[in-house]
């Protein structure tokens, strides 16, 4: 009895922790925060959330903000874990301005994962650096 009660705790401690590890799901999702800018002393804070529903990735650029903005495109190349995003935001003056995101996935065994890569804001480029949450 003992040896079944021993055998039953360990699958359902397994099963415990497989579930867990199975809620990170795909390497994109979830809420990505950081910074962007055009040089190290003009920096912007921003926050990305991210899903993806086996076919799509969707999201939203820094929600709650003023400059909110859903994202109109998102591809990612799982070859090279590479992905690019765009969306319509608005620049520090509120005045429209396309936002485009190019970067590289890295950390992806880790739930530290970054993204790092380009970040072009109407006609000011920099680089950023975000981290899943």
């Amino acid at each position: 009895m003992r040896v079944k009660a021993l055998v039953f705790v360990s699958v359902l401690a397994c099963l415990t922790i497989t579930a867990a590890v199975a809620q990170e799901g795909h390497p994109v999702i979830g809420t990505w925060s950081g910074e962007w800018g055009p040089t190290a002393t003009q920096r912007n804070n921003v926050l990305i959330v991210m899903n993806y529903d086996t076919t799509t990735i969707s999201g939203v650029l820094n929600p709650g903000y003023p400059d909110e903005a859903p994202l109109k495109v998102a591809t990612l190349d799982s070859t090279k874990w590479t992905l690019h995003l765009e969306a319509d935001s608005k620049d520090e003056r509120g005045n429209p301005a396309k936002v485009v995101i190019d970067g590289k996935l890295e950390n992806l065994g880790s739930p530290n994962r970054t993204f790092t890569g380009t970040w072009t804001r109407g006609n000011v480029k920099g680089d950023f650096k975000l981290a899943r949450e």
